[in-house]
């Protein structure tokens, strides 16, 4: 899977919503060869109101549904191919109209055939559709039609409009794919426009939410709403995770990895990149501190139910040391940093340590951990200026001035990710891309059963 990675923010505040990075759905880069591909045939706006067919026509909507099912089926997941560059040009209306039709639809399959004599057709919208032709249409299995189950297509659709979502509409011109929900569009601190709240991610949380019995016990339907909201948190797409992390919220209350991603989010709002736009707008009556807070517990919820889950107490870690809560902050990095895994990982636990262990007075300990740090990072400017401001405290004007040399003669071309510190907000430990390789590799596995 390849995608663009954002290089602004967009945020999500009680009425507002603040992106940060690359400019989604505004200022985007043209893309006249996507557009030039929408065949006529393919709503943008959605459909218009629909005149009945002629006798022996197929209704439009059938039409529709039929076309849509087809790029279901036939993308293939994680690629940029036909299906997902004709899907990402259907519109908010039409997105609702071909989901309340699949859905409907398998659904009324599933209750004619259950009967004790077996019809040969179900009918619809006014439309008698032989359940042969039903079946073929939608690729349904004997036993997903006789027991009325869209699950298989509905989670191939979800993965196909995510697709939509990361590839697609961030070439599209204007606010193709957009909903008309307000947004801010923020980088470097600053506000510079509008961003995209995406209605391929709707539509795919509202497919899901169809999947029976219970969707809050497929774990098909979990893997995704991790996948899709690490991509979002990485991406600073915070507008769009914020609606997919309410909803993962109701499905997914003590789930570990959903109580991590929504403590991340938290913990990113609170940032002083978002909050001076927030504040400067008055977009957020909160504040960092609520928020961090917000991350700390639900942190420390993520490490109660998994306590091998060490990205958690690393994050939970530096969220208490932020709150003023040294002490505790210690103790809990003092445990995350034996067990990380990683350098990038490590390097966040070494750093956040010596910064505890500096607060509570532990010079020794933190100058330890900063060296630490520097060491996986030789590159990395963060801890070498931590440790020349606790050399300064302690008194040690050499030890500061040899470390801030160190500093100076870093090379001036180096990346930025030369230090992991540039990207703590947008970095996770599995990256999204991971992620996604292990749901479509569950996803070919459910098929082939």
């Amino acid at each position: 899977m390849s995608t663009r990675r954002a290089a602004a923010v967009i945020v999500f505040f009680a009425g507002a919503v603040l992106h940060a990075g690359h400019p989604v759905g505004v200022a985007q880069p043209k893309a006249p060869t996507l557009a030039a591909e929408a065949p006529e045939s393919v709503s943008i706006r959605g459909p218009q109101q629909a005149q009945a067919p002629a006798q022996g026509e197929e209704p439009p909507w059938l039409t529709r549904l039929s076309s849509y099912a087809q790029q279901v089926t036939s993308h293939k997941p994680g690629e940029l191919d036909t299906a997902a560059r004709l899907a990402g040009f259907m519109g908010e209306v039409e997105l609702g109209e071909v989901r309340t039709d699949l859905v409907a639809i398998v659904a009324i399959c599933g209750r004619e055939l259950s009967r004790s004599a077996k019809p040969e057709t179900v009918t619809y919208r006014n439309a008698s559709i032989p359940i042969a032709d039903l079946r073929q249409m939608l690729d349904l299995t004997d036993d997903e039609a006789a027991r009325g189950d869209a699950g298989r297509i509905l989670k191939r659709a979800a993965v196909l409009h995510a697709d939509v979502a990361m590839l697609v509409t961030p070439m599209l011109p204007g606010r193709i794919g957009c909903s008309s929900q307000s947004s801010l569009l923020v980088r470097d601190g600053n506000r510079i426009g509008v961003g995209c709240v995406d209605i391929h991610w709707v539509h795919s949380r509202l497919l899901l939410d169809a999947v029976r019995p219970d969707p809050a016990k497929d774990e098909f339907v979990r893997r995704w709403y991790v996948a899709t909201a690490t991509y979002l948190l990485e991406s600073g797409s915070y507008a769009n995770a914020k609606l997919h992390l309410d909803q993962a919220r109701l499905l997914f209350r003590s789930d570990s990895e959903i109580l991590f991603v929504r403590g991340y989010y938290a913990e990113a709002i609170a940032s002083p990149h978002i909050q001076s736009v927030a504040q400067e707008q008055g977009a957020d009556r909160r504040g960092a501190r609520s928020y961090l807070e917000e991350a700390e517990a639900l942190y420390g919820r993520a490490v109660k139910a998994n306590p091998q889950f060490v990205e958690a107490r690393v994050r939970r870690g530096n969220a208490l040391a932020r709150l003023g809560r040294a002490e505790d902050a210690a103790r809990e990095l003092r445990v995350a940093v034996t067990d990380a895994r990683g350098r990038e990982l490590r390097y966040f636990a070494e750093l956040f340590l010596g910064q505890a262990e500096q607060s509570i007075g532990e010079a020794a300990a933190a100058r330890r951990h900063f060296r630490e740090a520097a060491a996986l990072f030789p590159d990395a400017q963060s801890p070498l200026l931590a440790l020349a401001l606790l050399e300064r405290q302690l008194g040690n004007r050499a030890g500061a001035q040899d470390a801030m040399k160190r500093v100076l003669g870093l090379p001036a071309g180096r990346e930025a990710s030369a230090d992991p510190w540039s990207h703590y907000y947008r970095w996770q430990n599995m990256d999204f891309k991971t992620r996604f390789q292990a749901l479509h590799a569950q996803l070919a596995g459910e098929e082939a059963r």
